[in-house]
């Protein structure tokens, strides 16, 4: 009799169990799921953006997907995955790589408008256990980090945006600083094969080679820029550059740049774009990627192969909201004092009054 009635309690439990499973799953079923690929410097604040919106709409399940900004892009222009919404710390690459591109079997690029939507600015992130953390500031920085016994992460270029944005800083702070040697001491000398840099007239380029690997320990290279946050706080690291919402973000120190080469300041646009990357980069199907200095701006769109237009336009129109805003503020995540659209004619309707 125990036995059985034994078996009766884990019988009627496993029904239980399974029952609740497939209600939950039939409650996932019925929502939209929202695929939403994003920069990785934009993890935090569209995680709270993600809680708060889900809750005014119980229907959506917003998905996040964290890329380096051209991988991002990448993943569905070249890599045939599809986004319903795609947001990318560097504005300039949704209309290089989208625009001109056509989806597969069909006339339609993969986008034809861009909103501007954030801002931020590039500087070091570090410790207070970082090698020489008492002396280094706004003026010596570069000095710190060219000395052999201090670690430096810097992302993927090819992949990243701030990979390419921290050539560019370099170069931009030969010109401020007065020393042309800056490049090659602190990260120039660290890769083989080289990075080849030509100046002509006003204009410094900077090619990255196909392949780009580091030849000395003391700087390392990682995919994406999140990746070296992990290095920095458990010790393997001295400095990292990074943007400063992300350093605050995770309560790490950061070393703030002038404003002339942090790419953070719309007053110095002219002089930002001075520099320029080209990435020789074989995988790009056909594009030549090239990228002008600028002031960083973070762009958002709506693939027009997305699946759920609808929701992403109700996400962006959340995003842009005050509701929206405090949240970014809260993550130290700068947003523009006024989102911009390149292309508002084409807009969804219910998006251009935004405008």
């Amino acid at each position: 009799m125990r036995k059985l009635l034994y078996f009766i309690l884990i019988l009627s439990i496993t029904v239980i169990a399974t029952g609740c499973s497939s209600k939950d799953a039939q409650e996932k079923n019925d929502k939209t799921e929202l695929k939403v690929i994003i920069a990785g410097s934009l993890l935090v604040p569209f995680q709270e953006v993600e809680k708060e919106f889900e809750s005014h709409n119980p229907n959506i399940d917003v998905v996040l997907e964290g890329h380096g900004s051209v991988q991002a892009i990448r993943e569905v222009t070249e890599l045939g995955d599809r986004a319903d919404l795609l947001a990318v710390a560097d504005a300039q690459l949704i209309p290089l790589m989208m625009y001109q591109l056509k989806i597969p079997d069909s006339s339609t690029n993969y986008a034809n408008w861009c909103i501007d939507f954030s801002t931020n600015k590039l500087g070091i992130a570090c410790q207070d256990g970082s090698a020489y953390y008492s002396e280094i500031n706004g003026d010596n920085w570069y000095q710190i980090i060219s000395r052999p016994d201090v670690s430096i992460g810097l992302p993927d270029p090819r992949i990243d945006a701030m990979g390419y944005r921290v050539l560019m800083m370099m170069q931009l702070a030969e010109d401020y600083y007065h020393d042309d040697t800056i490049f090659e001491n602190t990260i120039g000398s660290a890769f083989a094969p080289a990075m080849n840099i030509k100046k002509q007239d006003d204009i410094t380029t900077i090619t990255v080679p196909e392949i780009v690997k580091s030849t000395q320990d003391r700087v390392k290279l990682r995919t994406y820029s999140i990746q070296l946050m992990a290095l920095l706080e458990s010790g393997d690291l001295d400095y990292a550059f990074e943007y400063e919402s992300v350093a605050k973000q995770r309560g790490l120190k950061f070393i703030s740049l002038p404003e002339e080469i942090d790419l953070s300041s719309s007053d110095y646009v002219k002089q930002y774009q001075q520099v320029e990357v080209n990435l020789d980069f074989k995988r790009f199907v056909s594009l030549v990627p090239k990228f002008q200095g600028s002031q960083i701006v973070y762009g958002l769109t709506i693939p027009n192969n997305a699946v759920h237009s609808p929701e992403a336009v109700k996400l962006i129109e959340f995003l842009l909201s005050k509701d929206g805003q405090n949240i970014f503020d809260q993550c130290y995540q700068p947003e523009l004092a006024k989102p911009v659209c390149d292309n508002i004619q084409v807009l969804p309707e219910s998006l251009k009054s935004l405008f």
